[in-house]
């Protein structure tokens, strides 16, 4: 599965300016003259809509998606605000460090963006190597709060990936815990933390284990219809392996051992206290409930980090065997 799609970032120079006005003084853009913005607009989202979320890139030649926007100047204007407005940027943390050189950051539009998806959480390449990193890939992240917060005006939601940053990303919830700003982190669901204060209040803005938030709902809709019918169950779990290939027989087997009253014989005791809670069930969510959800993410990526996807499915099969016999 495509995770994102690279296309050319595109800029006016004074040399592209030239030349497009020395080619509009003889031909007329058709686009502009005879349609009304609405169809523009149409043909824009038809031509700039992307499946993926987009990776721009400094230097690539023009793709056929995007060369509209080397049109002219007025085209440029309007339909770069349709690329911003209708798809996702893909970005990381090095593309806003302060100690990364431009030509290895993604050249993004701070005016214009308004869907950002961090595909990880951790430190740049640049500050990696550095004991006095710059205020974006310090553990806090508190440059990059800022600036998600303060510097993007059209900002509407960021999704931050962190399934392979589980400690960055737990370091920077105590930090943010321990107060001194005023952010709020609370888990809403199963690997799924939303940040809330300030402007942030009016983004959706979330921290993700991208495989657990993807899988774990078509696991427990399974696990609802009934563990014992099992004549789909390889068809179901095939469709979630396409997402990721390990994370659903590990779920899959939590809820089987769960089922058949061998979770305690499975796990450590820790993560069975947190399981028995089941707060995946309706109800209000408040700081307990947070807590609790908290709780359950971390045994299940503890779970799933001390397991492989090949032993949770022969666990699985000698499960079932003894069930039976």
């Amino acid at each position: 599965m495509a995770e994102e799609v690279d296309i050319d970032q595109v800029y006016w120079t004074r040399k592209d300016t030239t030349m497009a006005t020395s080619v509009s003084q003889h031909q007329p853009c058709r686009l502009l003259t005879k349609l009304p913005s609405e169809l523009r607009i149409r043909i824009y989202e038809d031509v700039l809509r992307f499946d993926n979320p987009i990776k721009l890139r400094q230097h690539v030649p023009g793709s056929e998606s995007t060369t509209i926007l080397r049109c002219n100047r007025q085209i440029y204007h309007e339909a770069l605000a349709v690329l911003y407005d209708i798809n996702i940027v893909s970005v990381s943390r090095n593309d806003f460090c302060a100690k990364t050189t431009s030509a290895l950051q993604t050249p993004i539009l701070a005016q214009h963006v308004k869907h950002l998806r961090f595909t990880r959480f951790s430190e740049s390449i640049a500050c990696n190597f550095l004991l006095d990193r710059c205020s974006v890939c310090q553990s806090d992240a508190k440059g990059l709060m800022e600036l998600l917060e303060h510097g993007m005006p059209m900002l509407k939601s960021v999704t931050i990936d962190y399934s392979t940053q589980i400690n960055a990303f737990l370091q920077f919830k105590d930090l943010v815990s321990q107060g001194g700003t005023n952010m709020i982190v609370e888990c809403i669901n199963i690997g799924i933390y939303r940040i809330r204060g300030g402007r942030l209040d009016d983004i959706d803005f979330t921290f993700r284990h991208r495989p657990l938030a993807i899988c774990w709902p078509a696991i427990v809709a399974m696990a609802d219809t009934s563990i014992s019918q099992q004549e789909d169950e390889e068809e179901r779990l095939d469709r979630l392996r396409a997402a990721d290939p390990d994370v659903p027989d590990k779920l899959w087997l939590l809820f089987c051992a769960d089922e058949y009253g061998q979770l305690e014989q499975l796990c450590n005791d820790k993560t069975v206290e947190a399981w028995s809670t089941e707060p995946w069930l309706s109800g209000p969510h408040d700081e307990q409930r947070s807590s609790t959800l908290h709780e359950l993410t971390l045994a299940v990526q503890y779970f799933m980090k001390t397991h492989t996807a090949v032993q949770c499915r022969r666990y699985l099969i000698s499960l079932r065997a003894q069930m039976v016999g």
